[in-house]
């Protein structure tokens, strides 16, 4: 399985959980938390929605620097799971560092209903949830997202979203970029 799979949605959608459900059922495969790489930023910092031209430098090296580790993955024959917050723009930023990787690409977004987002976000997030949420929705509305969106909010835990972003992902129906 050498492929990329980058997994967005706002917080609480469950994104680091159904990777590491996707990561289990492979031998060699990375989950690359882009929070953590943008954590990298020692002096600087600026919170991804501060919505500055300095925090949306940052948002696109955090995902060039996803991009960067997801190639090295595919060079050594390891599969590749990204997690982030795309938006539309930042969608093509992850289209335009992975073109050519020589593995196939795929985007899903995970986009349970507000209320099961709220329940599964922290407190301190939980406006910046609803805020992501009703971004990602409208841009969802307006056919502007990478990929397949899908709706976990029926689901039980993080590996029923697997599965069935397995099968989106196996149907073709994510594909971002073919090998």
């Amino acid at each position: 399985m050498n492929q990329v799979i980058v997994i967005s949605g706002p917080p609480g959608a469950g994104k680091s959980a159904v990777a590491g459900a996707i990561c289990e059922r492979f031998d060699r495969m990375l989950l690359i938390e882009v929070d953590e790489l943008r954590r990298w930023v020692c002096a600087g910092y600026r919170r991804p929605w501060d919505g500055d031209a300095q925090a949306d430098e940052q948002l696109r090296l955090g995902a060039r620097a996803a991009c960067a580790v997801a190639r090295e993955a595919i060079a050594t024959r390891y599969a590749a799971a990204i997690c982030d917050i795309a938006d539309p723009a930042l969608g093509e930023v992850y289209r335009e560092a992975l073109e050519g990787i020589g593995a196939a690409v795929h985007f899903v977004t995970l986009l349970p209903d507000l209320e099961t987002t709220l329940a599964r976000s922290s407190e301190p997030q939980a406006e910046r949830a609803r805020e992501v949420h009703a971004s990602l929705s409208a841009a969802h509305e307006a056919g502007e997202l990478p990929g397949a969106v899908l709706d976990s909010s029926d689901d039980t835990d993080a590996y029923v979203t697997a599965d069935q972003l397995q099968e989106l992902v196996a149907r073709g129906e994510a594909l971002l970029l073919p090998e």
